[in-house]
């Protein structure tokens, strides 16, 4: 008996201390948990803390991402924390923050290479290819050796129609990562610019099954469709695009132009709405509404449309020509002649403008100094016009013409005979 209790205890005893062992173990791991935790956090508020890039598209760990780089600059202006804000900013599509942070990040430290690619990044986006492919030969020179570089010097180079560098550059691109949609799309891009439409599509097609969610890609495979007036593939590359791009302006606007190519008025207007609500400066879509509402003849619409055209571009071609036309049939013929007036200054050679000028000034004359002009008088100015063309007989003499007959041959004129009609003989 003595023997069964002993046991009893010696096992009790095992079981607690392995149990007393786990508890000791789960708290040590908590506690480094705890510590690194505590420490983050405390990284984080005194600004030393500087995240990685967020996923694409993932907005709250954006916005999170941009205060902590904000609280770091703010703490230790750390280099690496303008360059990364910087890149988030590109992404974002707000270049001018982009552009002054990787500034502020290479006058703190100009030894970085990948500093220098990012604003080769960033002035590409500002159509400045020029000082971004200084920027993108510096990141060579610095020790950059990726992918991402010689893609963007071969994009750099084909828009200066360096077609040649282009192609080496393009060509180490794929070498180093075979799989890369965008070298496909900038060789396809550069094979549409020569001329050769179809290797352009064939690469456009491979660069869309890498990287299917390249935006660029699907403007380019409807343009060169749009162009071939095979509207029904460009519809379906940029309704393809519209999936991923749902809230994309530009794509809204394409597809506006397709519609509108192929005699769709009404879907048309509809997609330039769409992108005005997008884009409020978007003054494509408002010239292109203003188009479609003077051919259905609401002119009224069509001169918001087109003034909101001048607001936004003040310098937009011929604008004036448009607005004058629409103060013309509207009978606004004062405002007309204004705007022809100011179109025939700034193009002598628009023949439109001056027509236009020409009838609203006739109008305007006619309408000031000529009552049967008046639009309440047009019934009496058509009646007097008939008593003023009525022929006046008892002060003219008519005469009957007779028939010339004249002899052929010693007879009679066979062209001034009676024909006889044909039947029975």
């Amino acid at each position: 008996m003595k023997i069964l209790i002993t046991n009893e205890i010696r096992m009790y005893y095992q079981w607690l201390s392995k149990r007393l062992r786990w508890l000791a173990t789960q708290s040590f791991y908590y506690s480094i948990i705890l510590s690194l935790i505590i420490s983050c956090t405390s990284d984080e508020q005194r600004g030393a803390y500087i995240p990685d890039y967020p996923k694409p598209g993932d907005s709250s760990r954006t916005a999170g991402a941009l205060r902590a780089l904000t609280r770091a600059i703010n703490q230790s202006s750390s280099p690496t924390a303008y360059a990364k804000r910087a890149a988030i900013y590109l992404a974002m599509g707000r270049e001018a923050d982009a552009l002054d942070d990787i500034n502020e990040a290479i006058s703190r430290d100009g030894d970085v290479g990948s500093f220098y690619l990012t604003r080769a990044q960033i002035l590409r986006d500002r159509q400045q290819p020029d000082k971004a492919l200084e920027n993108a030969q510096r990141a060579e020179i610095l020790g950059v050796n990726t992918p991402e570089l010689y893609t963007l010097q071969g994009d750099l180079l084909q828009q200066q129609n360096q077609f040649d560098k282009a192609r080496l550059f393009l060509a180490r691109a794929l070498q180093m990562a075979p799989y890369d949609g965008e070298a496909y799309f900038f060789r396809g891009l550069m094979a549409a610019r020569t001329g050769d439409t179809a290797q352009a599509v064939s690469l456009y097609e491979q660069s869309l099954r890498l990287k299917p969610r390249y935006l660029e890609t699907y403007n380019q495979l409807a343009s060169i469709y749009r162009t071939r007036r095979d509207l029904y593939s460009a519809l379906n590359y940029i309704t393809r695009a519209v999936q991923y791009f749902p809230q994309n302006a530009r794509l809204q606007y394409s597809r506006g132009l397709i519609y509108h190519t192929a005699g769709r008025l009404d879907s048309a207007q509809q997609c330039y709405q769409r992108v005005i609500q997008l884009q409020p400066g978007y003054y494509q879509a408002y010239f292109q509404s203003g188009l479609i509402n003077q051919r259905f003849r609401n002119y009224y619409a069509a001169l918001a449309d087109y003034q909101r055209v001048q607001q936004l571009r003040p310098q937009f071609p011929r604008i004036d020509t448009y607005i004058g036309y629409c103060h013309e049939q509207m009978g606004q013929y004062d405002l007309a002649v204004a705007a022809y007036s100011k179109a025939t200054k700034l193009n002598v050679g628009d023949r439109q403008a001056t027509a236009g000028l020409w009838r609203s000034q006739r109008r305007q004359y006619q309408n000031q100094y000529n009552p049967v002009f008046l639009p309440n008088s047009t019934e009496k100015a058509a009646s007097d016009n008939r008593e003023r063309t009525r022929l006046d007989t008892t002060r003219v003499r008519i005469s009957t013409i007779a028939p010339k007959t004249r002899e052929i041959g010693g007879g009679s004129d066979s062209l001034r005979r009676a024909v006889k009609p044909l039947g029975p003989n």
